[in-house]
């Protein structure tokens, strides 16, 4: 069964019972490509940040954590190591970095548009470092039909932005 079918099937059953509040699933199903690279300097991970063209996102240090909406990103060194960082370019793709522990870091590119092959909702996580009152981090989880595999199952999820208060 593709997704456009599993959505309709889910969309009829949320409409049919209400009371058990099941999540609404976006609109529209999606493909996803998913590219992770290992880096091996973190000047590698700046440039690889640099040329993705973040318009929003965070990025976590060993001592301070940055977030930046809407504007260009500026790298803090004097926060010491970069540990892991998730931003997104608003055009369909998320970048997320990810220190591995050995004196290297996982970077991952998620880009995402319409397609038949997962389903879609969006979550929200609770954030404390945005001094304008967007205390949430916002996600779109992917979800997808597994073989041998009961119904759907969550394989991705990708930053989007940031939203309101909790």
């Amino acid at each position: 069964m593709n997704a456009q079918d599993i959505l309709k099937q889910y969309e009829g059953l949320r409409r049919s019972m209400p009371d058990a509040k099941l999540p609404a699933l976006e609109a529209d199903a999606y493909q996803l490509v998913v590219t992770p690279h290992s880096m091996d300097t973190v000047e590698k991970v700046y440039a690889a940040l640099d040329r993705f063209n973040p318009v929003t996102g965070w990025i976590g240090y060993q001592s301070g954590n940055q977030h930046f909406n809407n504007q260009p990103l500026e790298i803090k060194a004097d926060y010491g190591q970069l540990l892991n960082a998730e931003v997104t370019n608003g055009n369909g793709a998320s970048l997320h970095v990810r220190y591995n522990g050995n004196g290297g870091w996982v970077v991952t590119e998620y880009r995402y548009s319409a397609g038949n092959a997962y389903l879609a909702d969006k979550v929200r996580h609770v954030a404390s470092f945005d001094k304008d009152g967007n205390t949430t981090l916002q996600y779109l989880r992917f979800w997808q039909e597994k073989d041998g595999a009961l119904g759907v199952n969550p394989v991705f999820a990708c930053f989007v932005g940031f939203g309101g208060k909790a």
